[in-house]
C-alpha cells in the first residue's frame, strides 16, 4: 500500500459543496512555474476534470513567466519586471506568443482532451482568442519611477458570450489589443489580471490561483499560509510596501481584491505542488490555503 497517496476529500465530506457548486463557474488560475514540476500538471488536470465531471464549470487561465524567462535567457533577451510585472519589449512579446499562447496552451487543452474534458484553447477557437479586449498600458510610476511597460496590455472587456457553457476555456495571458482586429495585435497581459477580470466577466462563485507558494505567508518564515483574509485585511497588506508581500504575490493580492470588489464571492491562494489541493479547497469547509472572502 502507498502510504503517500492522498485520495481527496470522501465524497461524504464533498457532497454538500458539489451541490452548492454546481452549474457555477470556477476560475483557476495556473502558474507557469506548475508546468516543469515533474507530475505536477498530471496531478492538476484529473481534478479540474473532476470539476467538469461533477458540475462545476471551470474555466482555466494560465501564464508562463518561467518558461519566458528561460526562452529570453536562451535568446539573449532581456529579462525586466517591475513591481512583480513584465515589462514587454516587441522581442518578449513573440516569446510571449510562442511559450505562452502556443506551446504551454496547446499542451495543457491536450491534457485536458485525454482526461475527456471539452477543451478549448488560444489555437483552435476565434472567439477565445478576441474575447480579452485590452488597452495598451501607459507608463506609471513604480517605486518612484515612471515605468513604461511595453507591450503591455490593461483589460478594458471581457466578451463572456465566447466562453460557451459546454465547453472548458483555457486561456493564456494574452489578449487582443482594442480596436485592433488583426491577429498579430495582442498584448502580453499579467495572467492573474486575465483570471481576475475573466471571473468578474463570468459572475465567477470563485477565483483560486494556483502557484508553487502555499498561500499567503505573513512572515516567509511561517509553517503554513494565513487561512482566511477580509478585503480589508487584504488591504493592510498591500499598504506595507516593506512587508512580506512583495513581487507576484503583490499582484496576485491586487488581482484578488478586484475580483472581490467586481462581485467574485471568493478567491483562493493554494499550492499546486501537493496532490489533491485544488480539491480540498473547493470541496471542503478546512481547504489548504488562503481564502479571501468577506467574513
Amino acid at each position: 500500500m502507498n502510504t503517500n497517496y492522498d485520495p481527496g476529500p470522501s465524497l461524504l465530506e464533498a457532497g454538500p459543496h458539489i451541490a452548492r457548486f454546481r452549474d457555477q463557474v470556477v476560475v483557476v488560475k495556473l502558474g507557469g512555474e506548475l508546468f516543469d514540476q515533474p507530475g505536477v500538471l498530471e496531478r492538476l488536470v484529473p481534478q479540474l476534470a473532476l470539476l467538469w465531471q461533477t458540475g462545476l464549470r471551470p474555466v482555466v487561465v494560465h501564464g508562463g513567466g518561467k518558461q519566458i524567462d528561460a526562452r529570453c535567457a536562451e535568446g539573449g533577451i532581456a529579462i525586466d519586471k517591475r513591481g512583480g510585472r513584465r515589462i514587454t519589449s516587441p522581442a518578449v512579446l513573440e516569446v510571449v506568443l510562442e511559450v505562452v499562447a502556443k506551446e504551454l496552451n496547446g499542451r495543457l487543452v491536450a491534457l485536458l482532451r485525454e482526461a475527456g474534458v471539452p477543451a478549448r484553447g488560444y489555437g483552435d477557437d476565434a472567439a477565445l482568442r478576441a474575447a480579452l479586449r485590452c488597452s495598451r498600458r501607459p507608463p506609471r510610476e513604480v517605486d518612484g519611477e515612471a515605468v513604461d511597460f511595453g507591450e503591455v496590455g490593461d483589460v478594458e472587456a471581457v466578451n463572456a458570450e465566447a466562453f460557451a457553457a459546454d465547453i472548458v476555456a483555457v486561456l493564456p495571458s494574452v489578449g487582443q489589443c482594442a480596436g485592433n482586429s488583426k491577429a498579430e495585435g495582442v498584448l502580453n497581459v499579467n495572467a492573474d489580471s486575465v483570471a481576475a477580470h475573466v471571473a468578474i466577466a463570468l459572475r465567477a462563485q470563485k477565483l483560486v490561483l494556483v502557484s508553487s507558494v502555499p498561500g499567503v505567508l505573513a512572515d516567509l518564515d511561517d509553517e503554513g499560509p494565513i487561512c482566511q483574509l477580509a478585503p480589508d485585511e487584504v488591504d493592510t497588506l498591500l499598504a506595507n510596501e516593506g512587508g512580506e508581500v512583495r513581487g507576484g504575490m503583490r499582484a496576485k493580492l491586487e488581482e484578488a481584491r478586484r475580483a472581490i470588489d467586481g462581485g467574485v464571492r471568493q478567491v483562493h491562494v493554494i499550492s499546486g505542488l501537493e496532490p489533491q489541493t485544488l480539491l480540498r479547497e473547493i470541496f471542503t469547509d478546512e481547504g489548504c490555503g488562503t481564502l479571501i472572502a468577506p467574513r
